[in-house]
């Protein structure tokens, strides 16, 4: 596992990944007859593409993970005391459910 740790610890972060990529394309734009390092530049931009590709998809992961684990928390039941009724959230006596409100929602 420490050799793990070890080839993480050498690859750029997705920030540095992605400004080396624009760096890589300025060059290649900007040098489009330097053939003798084309391949290497190449071959460096699908290296960071691929990085950059894994850290996108850990990151999209870990977001579902989060949000999944909201979306359950927000669905646990709650045990509250009815006798501990927040008096804002009571329903106010002086409301007319008659008065056109559709489908009994709050005058305001």
């Amino acid at each position: 596992m420490p050799a793990k740790k070890a080839a993480r610890k050498s690859e750029p972060t997705f920030a540095e990944a992605r400004a080396r990529l624009d760096e890589i394309l300025e060059a290649l734009e900007r040098e489009a007859d330097d053939v003798d390092q084309l391949a290497a530049r190449i071959k460096e931009a699908s290296e960071l593409i691929r990085l950059c590709r894994e850290r996108l998809a850990a990151a999209r992961h870990e977001v579902k993970e989060v949000v999944a684990e909201l979306a359950a928390d927000s669905q646990a039941p709650t045990h509250a005391d009815p006798d501990d009724e927040d008096p804002e959230l009571v329903e106010d006596e002086e409301y007319d459910d008659d008065a056109g409100e559709a489908g009994g929602t709050l005058p305001f």
